[in-house]
């Protein structure tokens, strides 16, 4: 049934991993992931779109449960007498073992270019799948999961005691057909890597964002599933190439007729060497997996950050949890996840309850968010 609608719905809108070395070694400056000096087509960062009034109205109708939604939990934290609430995907790992299994639904996105050149983002499907994003693999918080690994070492002092069996899990993928997208000319590109000598896609990002939230709307998917757009060596810029790159961002989207959200996620699989820092493989998809677990529906608000290493997000006050460390990788059965930045660090929280008083998942950060 997928592949029979999706294939209309295409039609339609032509739209055109055992770690091999220890996991804490890998920091900033890619240590043990080595990197060229990049292709200079712009400096690696995260897209957060600004939540949109429909996708707050269906909360607000649901008593911040909808009717139709990924399963999520909430809470909040206070910090100098302000109280900031958030929700994350699965269930409280305070309130005991419990295992949430979610539904990933891959959409392969092909870009071909004004040139005729084609970037086809099923051509990385199979390594993908194959990557600690959706396998098994050692995590000094168990065997299993990147996402599961982070949440667990996120709240350690459950899991460690009360809540040993708590998981946030992928389950078994689906995937679509590949969507193909015609690319105007006006807006995007396709070049040569100077450094790595890969080809590369460049979308501004104003083109593709709606392309995307039209088919999410259309897709015959449960709004408990998670869509996952692939794309590969394709990044995003905003209104001019001088604006590059965005690897990937996550939205959520409220539906006109009922009382449901979708959340997704769009991330590129990208070669070696395109960037300074060691950003490759699932990169991005970790990155996007870590803050749609933590803030599934982008309107998780925390105290005013900043970090020198982040400069490009200026002073934040989101709970995404990988812009503060974009390109700070560690090795996991040859793939690059990166670290996240872990609750107590946003709630500013002394000491930390997450893994070894940590955080971020590496312990890249020695103590909480300085303000700005």
């Amino acid at each position: 049934m997928y592949k029979k609608i999706w294939m209309g719905l295409a039609a339609t809108i032509i739209l055109v991993a055992i770690v091999t070395t220890t996991l804490f070694v890998a920091r900033a400056n890619g240590a043990n992931a080595k990197s060229s000096g990049g292709d200079g087509i712009g400096q690696p960062e995260y897209w957060t779109p600004a939540q949109n009034g429909m996708v707050a109205n269906v909360l607000a109708r649901g008593k911040g449960h909808p009717a139709s939604a990924v399963p999520y939990w909430s809470s909040s934290f206070t910090y100098k007498g302000t109280t900031y609430p958030y929700t994350m995907i699965g269930t409280n790992p305070a309130a005991g073992s419990a295992t949430t299994t979610i539904q990933p639904i891959i959409v392969p996105i092909s870009f071909t270019f004004s040139n005729g050149v084609t970037l086809d983002g099923s051509k990385r499907v199979q390594p993908a799948l194959a990557s600690p994003i959706f396998q098994n693999a050692p995590f000094v918080s168990g065997n299993t999961q990147y996402g599961d690994a982070i949440q667990r070492a996120e709240f350690w002092n459950s899991v460690s005691t009360t809540s040993p069996d708590y998981h946030v899990l992928l389950g078994k993928s689906t995937v679509l057909p590949t969507v193909s997208i015609n690319v105007p000319k006006q807006s995007g590109q396709e070049t040569t890597g100077q450094a790595s000598g890969a080809p590369l896609g460049l979308v501004d990002i104003n083109y593709v964002y709606p392309k995307v939230r039209a088919m999410i709307s259309l897709m015959p998917l449960s709004a408990t599933a998670l869509p996952i757009f692939l794309t590969y060596n394709t990044f995003f810029y905003q209104g001019s190439t001088a604006n590059c790159c965005i690897l990937g961002y996550h939205d959520a989207v409220a539906s006109l007729t009922s009382n449901q959200l979708n959340t997704y996620m769009v991330a590129a699989y990208s070669d070696l060497g395109i960037f300074s820092q060691p950003i490759a493989d699932i990169h991005a998809l970790s990155h996007e997996l870590s803050e749609w677990m933590n803030d599934p529906f982008i309107n998780n608000k925390v105290p005013n950050w900043t970090v020198p290493s982040a400069a490009q997000y200026g002073c934040s006050n989101s709970l995404e949890t990988g812009d503060p460390l974009v390109g700070v990788a560690f090795d996991v059965n040859g793939y690059h996840p990166q670290d996240e930045a872990l609750l107590a660090w946003f709630a500013r929280q002394a000491p930390s309850p997450s893994y070894q008083g940590r955080y971020t998942y590496l312990g890249t950060f020695t103590t909480f968010s300085p303000s700005c």
